[in-house]
């Protein structure tokens, strides 16, 4: 590349960086105001809901009949723990499935006709009145961040001013078996039916399961000019726990008595929750669904709780999906932890893989447990999902899960740099998943390595298919450049090499990427299984010119295919055109995703809730804002061009940096970077730089370059340094809300203004 020197000398910087930068001066009760859901109307639909929820119990509030509200009782844990009994893909939807709880109804007088509330997730908090034929309730609601207690205040008038609550709980099964779905057991045991009791002031439902175990939901409804409910479920896994125990001790510790202190701290969770970054939009629709979509991800998940499944606390009996997706679902679940500076929501992922790691080596055949491991398609709590070339006959031998699941505890590293966690999990975890893809290889007369035939995600078999090669090249180039990075001196590096050297090339025709060897694309295709190597992994990308046909052609016959393209069919487009820099095309794609398939309270469904699409949009939006692959973050690279104004601030980027920037009038004018790590820094950005200065130096070392129309800053920086980037004399270091000016009136819920 060409380095202009005497540019270079311009930007050299000497004076009191401190003393001019302003101070970043968000308003976030207001900002967040604006992103509260809001509801004038209620229905009989669980995606119209309210949801509500601290990482393992979740409550969603919707209308049962036109005489009672419900509000559905959920805890994330709360599975069977049957004896696994075969190794078809769909039993652990019969022996670790999630399990039903119940509903709280609040019963009224009247007929209900009518409502208005709302959603405030800066608060974390439902609220509203619920208006009938005999007067009219009103209600706050909130599940405690740091408790678990769903606690619901409620108030009647007129002659809805005695209130008649009842808790009714569900039948203990599988919801698996209220489908007619193969793999069912012919015989299905029943666990044991549950017991209502009372004691010390509390309503009790235990539910045995047939392993000794059970759970317990516990509430209390205290009346007076306000009636006061909490509710809690307790839940013993293997049947050495207290249940019981668990939940009531969690209703006593919440205070009643000091109900403003036990709000305060739970609002300030979420408080502190929402400022670990910022992003603002023009776009209120896209603005508002980008909070709620980090609203939902608190909701479902938090360090030291479960990971999440397809439904998070917010049970349905009404699911097929009763478990754990590893060939789409946990990924695209995860992806946008990263840049939203949300690191700490990957834990309960990572957690699962490191302590479950047996079951994972388990999941191989017994002759390659000594360094191979592997997930199956479904799995339960567990990550007991086999993998095995005779599976291949009902479509059932799926490789590469594993693989792409790690590449996202690979970013975890990559944007952390906590080099203890890669050493200590995410290598080893890798290596062994790679080498049960490596264990697959064999090769031809040529010496060339092929794959065997294995199942490519919602399509057909191929061997050769490009779902595995995508995660195989991934991987093996990963392996090599940590183990050259942290110096690991790896025996397998050699290997590794010759592998990638003698690889078959991925399968393609006149079309495009194909499924796999002699299988072409031919029909409509949700999934883009086929097309990993592009995205997420970026094995092949924008920036190889070389690349560039092969990568569009591909998209565009995928996208061609209708009839079966889903809500995540749009993600995925979107951020690979994003990745190309083609910012009005991926609006376009969000807003058909917004059009067609997110329902009102942000949920969305196929079959049954599977959360995991509109949490990949989110990431789809942070990529057109922010991305960092291929050892350079790219500041505004996909900015859609009725986006005139645009900010954010403290979004992780690779190499560990938070990065800082603003758009006024359609141009860059401001980019603040602060290394936690140190390191060499690289930017990519479409503002003219002329003044970069840090407030750790006078000189910052540096190096400029022009590429395609955009600046290339390589800047090294020191542990703890804050760097401005800014094409005037100002810093312009006031990142704050801009002004809406699409779907400015936009509320999600179930209202009018949508």
């Amino acid at each position: 590349m060409k380095y202009s020197s005497t540019f270079l000398f311009l930007l050299l910087f000497a004076g009191n960086v401190n003393a001019q930068v302003k101070k970043i001066t968000i308003d976030w009760p207001s900002f967040m105001g604006r992103q509260t859901l809001k509801w004038d109307s209620i229905s009989t639909n669980y995606y119209t809901g309210i949801i509500l929820g601290n990482g393992l119990l979740g409550t969603n509030i919707y209308k049962e009949d036109d005489r009672a509200v419900r509000f559905d009782i959920g805890r994330t844990d709360v599975t069977d723990q049957r004896e696994h009994s075969s190794e078809l893909m769909t039993e652990p939807l019969i022996s670790r499935a999630r399990l039903p709880i119940g509903k709280l109804l609040l019963k009224t007088s009247g007929t209900i006709t009518g409502a208005k509330m709302e959603l405030n997730i800066y608060n974390g908090k439902a609220s509203g009145v619920v208006y009938t034929s005999k007067g009219s309730i009103e209600f706050d609601a909130y599940v405690h961040a740091n408790k678990n207690v769903i606690y619901i205040s409620a108030k009647g008038n007129r002659q809805e001013l005695v209130l008649n609550w009842e808790f009714v709980p569900e039948k203990s099964r599988t919801p698996r078996m209220a489908q007619n779905n193969g793999g069912n057991p012919a015989v299905y045991t029943e666990n044991p039916p549950f017991k209502l009791s009372s004691e010390q002031g509390f309503s009790i439902c235990r539910q045995p399961l047939l392993n000794n175990g059970g759970y317990a939901t516990v509430w209390s409804i205290k009346k007076a000019l306000r009636t006061e409910v909490m509710i809690s479920v307790g839940y013993d896994a293997k049947g050495n726990q207290d249940e019981v125990r668990e939940a009531t001790t969690a209703l006593k510790s919440f205070n009643t008595a000091k109900l403003s202190a036990e709000f305060a701290a739970h609002a300030n969770w979420w408080h502190q929750f929402y400022q670990q970054s910022f992003i603002s939009l023009p776009d209120q629709r896209m603005e508002s669904f980008y909070w709620i979509q980090l609203y939902k991800l608190a909701s479902a998940s938090r360090q030291g709780k479960p990971m999440i499944d397809l439904m998070g606390p917010w049970f349905t009996s009404k699911t097929p999906w009763p478990g754990i997706w590893w060939n789409l679902n946990t990924q695209l679940t995860y992806s946008p932890i990263f840049t939203a500076n949300h690191l700490e929501l990957g834990k309960p992922l990572f957690q699962a893989l490191n302590q479950n790691t047996q079951n994972l080596i388990n999941n191989v055949p017994a002759e390659w447990r000594k360094d191979a491991a592997a997930i199956g398609r479904i799995s339960g709590y567990d990550l007991v999902a086999p993998v095995a070339e005779a599976m291949q006959e009902n479509g059932q031998f799926e490789l590469g899960n594993l693989t792409w699941t790690l590449f996202y505890y690979h970013q975890y590293y990559t944007y952390s740099g906590d080099s203890k966690e890669l050493k200590s999990f995410i290598y080893p975890l890798l290596k062994r998943s790679v080498n049960h893809l490596i264990y697959h290889l064999k090769k031809d007369d040529k010496g060339i390595y092929h794959l065997p035939v294995s199942f490519s995600p919602e399509y057909k078999s191929a061997a050769d298919a490009n779902y595995v090669l995508s995660s195989l090249n991934w991987g093996l180039q990963t392996l090599i450049q940590l183990n050259a990075d942290e110096n690991l001196k790896d025996p397998d590096k050699s290997k590794w090499e010759e592998i990638l050297q003698h690889i078959t090339p991925y399968p393609v025709d006149d079309t495009g990427l194909m499924i796999g060897k002699d299988v072409a694309l031919t029909s409509s295709h949700r999934h883009f299984s086929h097309m990993l190597m592009i995205y997420p992994y970026r094995v092949l990308n924008w920036d190889q010119s070389e690349n560039r046909e092969l990568i569009e052609k591909s998209m565009n016959h995928w996208l061609s295919l209708k009839g079966a393209l889903q809500g995540y069919t749009f993600t995925g487009a979107a951020s690979i055109n994003a990745m190309m820099g083609r910012g009005d095309q991926s609006y376009d794609l969000l807003n058909q995703l917004f059009d067609k398939y997110i329902q009102p309270n942000t949920l969305y469904r196929e079959s049954g809730p599977v959360i995991e699409t509109p949490l990949s949009a989110a990431t789809s939006i942070q990529e057109m804002l922010l991305q960092s692959w291929g050892g350079k973050i790219r500041v505004f690279p996909a900015i859609p061009s009725k986006w005139q104004d645009v900010s954010f601030d403290k979004l992780r980027a690779e190499g560990a940096f938070l990065v800082s920037a603003k758009r006024v009038q359609g141009k860059t004018v401001f980019i603040k970077i602060f290394s936690t790590k140190g390191g060499k820094c690289k930017i990519e950005t479409d503002m003219q730089v002329s003044r970069v200065s840090s407030d750790k130096t006078d000189s910052p070392a540096l190096m400029m370059s022009e590429v395609e129309g955009k600046t290339d800053v390589v800047i090294n920086t020191v542990a703890g340094e804050t760097l401005w980037l800014s094409g005037t004399e100002a810093n312009h270091d006031n990142i704050v809300p801009v002004k809406s000016t699409l779907f400015e009136q936009w509320s999600w819920g179930l209202n009018k203004k949508r």
